[in-house]
């Protein structure tokens, strides 16, 4: 979107124009923020901040396209790289709410990426990303894989709607990609991959008979257990009487259920 050197840039669709302009901070130890802009017929109507980025370009972008379907303008999506290992994407997108625009924070997503993309294909785009909650969760970055996730924008609002029937061909796709990735031998001994593999499975209506196989194929003799925290955090931070020591299978599946992901 940025041309070389460039501070600024925008684009245009009919009289909507949003514009990024990196804004030195006040503080000149840190990065410089992108301020996104929304106009129509040269009227301001939005206005939104992203991420502060440590390096030295712009690493923001905006694009103007049909995201909520329940009002008469197309949404600005907005997102801004902060940069760092492994993290973050700001996504903003504008909203034409009523008489007005609501300026909607999506969330903060692992990596950069442009996270816009027609999942269920029928030519309206939705924020697709995975559940950034099981990274590091089980194993390490690497080795951790994630259930798609899928959040729509309606009425300035986010919705979280990966368990709508009309994406199963995009969960069913990317079930396949997970199970590419693992090295087969891996398959039954890696944590972060079989975390995001049951996860998935359970997006599809098949966790049942995941945990089944998962469970006659996990090696429990060799499985010492962890500390864990029946109510969620961090054990030291957790009442005794709460605190468990549990094998990964059984942790897993209560970090699943606490997250909304019921076998």
């Amino acid at each position: 979107m940025f041309a070389d050197d460039a501070t600024s840039a925008a684009v245009t669709v009919g009289d909507m124009t949003a514009t990024i302009v990196m804004v030195p901070p006040a503080d000149p130890e840190t990065g410089m923020l992108p301020v996104m802009t929304v106009t129509l017929a040269d009227v301001k109507v939005a206005e939104a901040t992203g991420a502060e980025s440590d390096f030295d370009g712009p690493a923001a972008y905006a694009s103007i396209a049909e995201i909520d379907p329940d009002n008469d303008r197309p949404e600005v999506y907005f997102s801004s790289y902060s940069g760092g290992a492994h993290c973050c994407t700001t996504v903003i997108v504008a909203d034409q709410v009523g008489d007005g625009w609501a300026v909607v924070p999506v969330g903060d997503f692992d990596g950069d990426g442009d996270y816009l993309d027609d999942a269920d294909d029928d030519g309206r785009p939705e924020i697709v990303t995975v559940d950034n909650r099981f990274l590091y969760q089980f194993d390490s970055y690497a080795a951790s894989a994630a259930p798609l996730v899928v959040y729509a924008v309606r009425g300035g609002r986010v919705a979280d709607v990966s368990t709508e029937t009309r994406f199963l061909p995009a969960h069913r796709d990317w079930l396949r990609q997970l199970e590419e990735g693992v090295v087969p031998e891996d398959r039954w001994t890696s944590r972060g991959f079989l975390a995001g593999w049951l996860a998935e499975k359970i997006r599809l209506g098949e966790g049942a008979g995941a945990w089944e196989e998962l469970s006659a194929k996990w090696d429990f003799a060799t499985d010492e257990g962890e500390e864990t925290c029946l109510t969620g955090g961090d054990p030291e931070d957790c009442e005794a009487d709460q605190v468990k020591v549990l094998k990964f299978p059984e942790r897993l599946r209560l970090f699943l259920t606490q997250n909304g992901y019921t076998l």
